[in-house]
């Protein structure tokens, strides 16, 4: 398994895009049977009478959606050491049935801890839909694990930021 970047290889303002995910009508009905019953989400006959006019995905499904394209982005696969919280999130439009997302995400902030052998990384992730419409907006805060020491100066994967 190729790892992510060590603390010490991220670069504040570098910019990322994930790999594209359309969402299916079935998953829509089966995430929100589980986790987020409201009609809206669950029955397409009673969500055209909504605000919505129709099925929409569950908010929570579309920070778990967008959370898993970054996550496997793979900038910080087995460098994380802890998520530490989601800031500034909003929803800017409904995920439909059939929609096909992508995350832009951005480092925004990359600062030491006050422990040796980690830092802190603020990434502002941005999820569009295929018409480039923001559907969600929101900041990760991540601890991440410094380069070991006496590790080797070359990264391990191949890792390009995207634009």
């Amino acid at each position: 398994m190729q790892r992510g970047l060590y603390f010490d290889e991220l670069r504040e303002g570098a910019q990322y895009k994930t790999a594209r995910f359309t969402v299916t009508e079935d998953a829509v009905i089966r995430f929100a049977m589980e986790w987020d019953a409201q009609p809206f989400h669950v029955d397409a006959i009673a969500a055209q009478d909504s605000v919505f006019g129709g099925l929409v995905g569950s908010g929570l499904q579309t920070l778990l959606l967008s959370y898993r394209l970054y996550y496997d982005d793979g900038l910080l696969k087995g460098t994380a050491l802890a998520g530490l919280g989601i800031d500034r999130m909003s929803f800017h439009r409904p995920l439909r049935p059939g929609a096909t997302i992508q995350v832009e995400y951005a480092l925004a902030e990359v600062r030491a801890s006050t422990k040796p052998g980690r830092g802190i990384v603020r990434i502002d992730m941005m999820t569009r839909d295929a018409a480039g419409d923001i559907v969600l907006t929101f900041s990760l805060s991540a601890l991440v694990a410094a380069r070991p020491a006496g590790g080797s100066a070359a990264p391990g994967p191949t890792r390009q930021e995207r634009s």
